[in-house]
């Protein structure tokens, strides 16, 4: 699998840890060093000024997707070139979707939830079918993970599914892993679905 841009979901604050602000630091470096390009939310705020900024510096390809309520507020990252302005946010998901090979997830809030959720549904329902990583600095998402395998056991989420979250400590490991990934056949989301 090609993969040409990546999107980076992740906070619009850096946490109290300073070790989410390193791991942005170090995942928009190996991602710009191999000349792949990063879609994100736009922002000039958090660990998203952080990922973009690093992008912007190593001239790779940074797109910005920005909210409209969001824009308004001149919250978006000056520096960028290229930027889209959603009007919704199932839009901007949309956008997303459309403009990425692959997916991660950084520490964030409410907003890099719905953005994970939505990946693995639409990768679930067959309505994509690309690589999404999900990176567990210092154990932040140790929880959520514990939560989706509980959910794997009391038959909610099917074990195929589970699985092809990408989940790893180390940004490389976590990047060589997605562009490495072989993706299930388009066809067969109804059996990892548990429905097959």
């Amino acid at each position: 699998m090609h993969i040409k841009n990546i999107s980076i979901f992740c906070g619009a604050h850096e946490g109290a840890n300073p070790n989410y602000k390193k791991a942005a630091i170090e995942v928009a470096n190996i991602i710009s060093s191999k000349k792949i390009g990063i879609v994100f939310g736009g922002g000039d705020v958090g660990l998203m000024k952080v990922v973009s900024d690093v992008g912007i510096e190593n001239n790779v390809d940074v797109l910005g997707i920005s909210l409209k309520s969001l824009h308004a507020l001149e919250l978006v990252n000056p520096k960028l070139t290229r930027l889209e302005v959603a009007e919704t946010l199932l839009d901007r998901k949309q956008i997303f979707m459309d403009n990425s090979d692959a997916f991660i997830v950084l520490p964030g809030g409410v907003g890099s939830l719905d953005e994970l959720a939505e990946i693995m549904a639409s990768n679930q329902l067959g309505i994509i079918n690309k690589p999404i990583g999900l990176l567990n600095t210092d154990g932040y998402y140790d929880h959520l993970i514990g939560w989706m395998k509980h959910a794997v056991n009391e038959g909610f989420i099917s074990q195929a599914n589970y699985d092809d979250l990408i989940i790893e400590h180390e940004p490389n490991v976590l990047i060589d892993r997605i562009i490495s990934s072989k993706r299930p056949e388009d066809e067969n989301w109804k059996e990892r679905l548990g429905l097959g």
